[in-house]
């Protein structure tokens, strides 16, 4: 399994559904944490998120986030996904 790290950036425009949205997606987050496939997540500055995931691939960081309500709304306007080589921390 490798590290990615995906950032969100939030279409400004929604930022009201994007509040009401946002109890379901941590829910769902924390499941993907309960599962061991989150490693962390948290917002950023300038309307944005970090989430870090161990996968098999970058197709495969993103396809457990397919079902993040937070995408199914609508509400993401870019998603980034990187491969990240840890080299130092609990994840390296």
């Amino acid at each position: 399994m490798d590290t990615y790290a995906v950032i969100y950036t939030y279409d400004q425009a929604q930022a009201d559904l994007t509040a009401e949205v946002r109890p379901h997606h941590r829910e769902f987050l924390k499941s993907l944490f309960d599962t061991g496939a989150l490693k962390a997540s948290g917002p950023l500055d300038g309307g944005r998120a970090l989430i870090v995931v161990e996968a098999e691939s970058a197709e495969g960081a993103r396809e457990l986030l397919v079902r993040d309500p937070f995408n199914e709304a609508g509400v993401i306007s870019d998603i980034d996904v990187a491969k990240w080589t840890v080299i130092y921390g609990p994840w390296a």
